[in-house]
Parts: C-alpha cells; sequence; structure tokens
C-alpha cells in the first residue's frame, strides 16, 4: 500500500490505514524509539503506540508537500521518544530527591520568551539550510548522530567505517557546520 493510501484510510479514520501503517513502518520506529530509549522495552512499545495516537490525531496536519509520510512519522516518533527519555530522567531525578533542580529547569523554560523563540526558530531554520547542504555521507553521519542519537559504534556499522572514522569525521564535520552557520551571521552557541 502506498503511504497516499495510508494516509487517506487514515483521514476517513478506517483502521486498515493504521494496520497497514503499523505493517509497513513498526521496525522503523522500534528502531528510532529503540536507539533513543535503550533497552527500556515498555517504554519502547509505549513509545510506539503514543506515535501512531499522535500520527492518528494530527493526520488533518499532515502534508505531502513539505516531507514524506516516512519524514514525519520519523520526527513525530523521535519527539516522543525524546519527551519520554525527559520524564524518565525526570522521575528518577525525583526519586533521588532532586525535585528543587527539577523546578529550576521549568521555571527557566516558562520564561523564555517570544524574542527568543523568534530567534531559536530562525536558528534552526539555518542550521537545517547548512546540513542540508553537506554532502550525503556527511549529512547522514550527522542526521544519525546528533537527530538519531545513534552510538559512534552503532553509526560505524550502519555505514561501514570505523569507530575511530565516525569520531573523526564528526569531529571535523561540527567545525565545518559551527563555521558555515556562523558565516550565515549567526553564533550557534
Amino acid at each position: 500500500m502506498t503511504e497516499e493510501e495510508i494516509v487517506e484510510l487514515i483521514k476517513h479514520q478506517e483502521n486498515a490505514g493504521m494496520e497497514a501503517l503499523a505493517e509497513k513502518y513498526e521496525k522503523l520506529l522500534v528502531y528510532i524509539i529503540g536507539g533513543i530509549l535503550g533497552k527500556r522495552s515498555s517504554d519502547i512499545e509505549e513509545c510506539v503506540n503514543d506515535t501512531y495516537v499522535k500520527l492518528w490525531k494530527n493526520i488533518h496536519r499532515y502534508d505531502f508537500e513539505r516531507a514524506s509520510l516516512t519524514a514525519w512519522l520519523k520526527v513525530i516518533a523521535r519527539n516522543t521518544a525524546l519527551n519520554r527519555l525527559r520524564d524518565v530522567k525526570r522521575h528518577e531525578e525525583l526519586r533521588h530527591g532532586e525535585e528543587i533542580s527539577e523546578m529550576a529547569e521549568v521555571l527557566a523554560d516558562e520564561e523564555y520568551g517570544v524574542e527568543q523563540e523568534i530567534e531559536r526558530r530562525e536558528k534552526v531554520r539555518h542550521l537545517n539550510e547548512v546540513i542540508r547542504s553537506l554532502p550525503e555521507k556527511e549529512r547522514e553521519l550527522v542526521m544519525r548522530k546528533y537527530f538519531y542519537l545513534q552510538s559512534s559504534k552503532a553509526i560505524a556499522q550502519a555505514m561501514g567505517m570505523t569507530v575511530n572514522a565516525v569520531d573523526t569525521k564528526l569531529s571535523r564535520l561540527r567545525v565545518k557546520v559551527r563555521e558555515t552557520f556562523m558565516e550565515g551571521g549567526i553564533d550557534i552557541r
């Protein structure tokens, strides 16, 4: 079944669309979410289900012209896993008596103003342009490391490189991306 057919079924609230989606993308979602959450199998399963629910509830916002269904699903899965990881870490911190530091983080987040948000979005847009301009292999390294949060070992295995080569290349790429980014007049620090 094509992505377009799956989306149409889901838009018409047909369960067959979700079944086709799960059949086609479940392994990819488990891979992405598992890379972020590690060995927490119950959290991984819950995140996969949360990803499906978010897609179901927001399918009306999906636009084929902006991104493929696969790309949109990857972003939802990644963000869901990162949110779950934050929740797990927050829960662990609370258990260890670090409520004050958590409250300080929340207060700092709430004071993040409109100007800072606009500036942050501009930086993100520019950074995306810089990353898109990289050659395909370099872009894949950056995406695997900083978007999917894969370890250097996992990247090395997937891309047929040594761990040392991955780390060296990523170090050089960080410098290259920072320099290119700052040429645009924006400091990413």
